[in-house]
């Protein structure tokens, strides 16, 4: 079994780029209508996929329209204050810059252009210690 998000967007052409640019992602498969929006595209970031289509008010609704999201993705990355920085320079607003946590990761909070918000981890050898 698998959970796999589909993330809904205003622009999902730009939004792929985005990810694509930030997270390396890749794209599986792209299914785009005859007037030029993305009804379905599957993106992976290393062993992770998710989709992404732009918005179709009868099926889906985008988190800009919403005026935000409760859904926080947790992505895991070789280098946290890059990734978060390259996604800042892309577009993204910095939430939470990258700070080691208790539970021993390096974690920043962005949310990117299209209204989604993302934990951005490093994962840390050790826990670190309280003084």
């Amino acid at each position: 079994m698998s959970i796999i998000p589909m993330l809904a967007v205003h622009d999902a052409a730009a939004a792929i780029s985005f990810y694509r640019s930030v997270f390396s992602a890749t794209e599986a498969n792209r299914m785009v209508t005859e007037d030029g929006k993305t009804s379905h595209a599957e993106i992976r970031v290393g062993d992770a996929r998710f989709m992404v289509a732009d918005e179709f008010p009868e099926h889906n609704t985008a988190a800009e329209t919403l005026g935000g999201t409760p859904v926080i993705l947790y992505i895991t990355v070789d280098d946290a204050l890059e990734t978060v920085n390259n996604a800042v320079a892309a577009g993204a607003a910095m939430l939470r810059k990258v700070a080691a946590q208790p539970h021993g990761d390096l974690v920043g909070k962005i949310k990117d252009p299209f209204g989604h918000v993302w934990m951005v981890a490093e994962p840390l050898k050790t826990v670190p210690q309280e003084k």
